[in-house]
């Protein structure tokens, strides 16, 4: 297996993923099937383009695409100290081989890089109890619970809001 950060001439391949993911699990995402279905490529491009806030990691057996996460800085200047992670999905065949802490700890990794970000911050569905274990054990903590966050008909589901604050956070604000 192999991790490295998508560009977009990755951009086939995470769709693909991504939709699967959609279908799959349509309770792990705040995003629909319908809304991201007819996404035009180039739209898809874009999100993987990698800058110094954002960048999006992919797992690989091979050249098959496997499982995604994103991570992202925060814009407004008075939250640019915290990043945020987004968009984690493993495919169903390649769960428990530990590629969502590989991701995570390489987005992780990379979010102590961002000169002043101090936290990064996460969502995740209240009855994933595996996911939930996933991010406690990289440091994450609960927050906070948003009741009926999330509506898939005919379910309405829970939010967790969890955050992990950087050992190494420099005291400097940030840029």
């Amino acid at each position: 297996m192999q991790i490295r950060l998508l560009t977009p001439a990755d951009a086939a391949a995470f769709k693909d993923l991504r939709l699967a993911g959609l279908l799959e699990a349509p309770e792990a995402f705040a995003s629909s099937l319908e809304e991201e279905r007819d996404l035009p490529p180039e739209t898809v491009a874009a999100r993987l383009a990698a800058t110094a806030d954002k960048s999006v990691f992919g797992a690989f057996d091979g050249a098959a695409l496997v499982g995604v996460v994103g991570l992202m800085r925060e814009e407004k200047a008075k939250h640019r100290h915290k990043a945020f992670i987004y968009g984690m999905y493993v495919a169903p065949g390649y769960r428990d081989r530990k590629l969502g802490r590989q991701m995570m700890e390489r987005a992780m990794k990379l979010a102590a890089t961002m000169p002043g970000v101090r936290q990064v911050t996460l969502c995740v569905n209240a009855a994933n109890p595996g996911a939930i274990r996933l991010y406690e054990s990289l440091g994450f903590v609960r927050f906070g619970l948003e009741p009926d966050a999330l509506y898939v008909a005919p379910h309405f589901y829970d939010k967790l809001d969890m955050v992990c604050r950087l050992p190494a956070a420099a005291d400097a604000p940030a840029s």
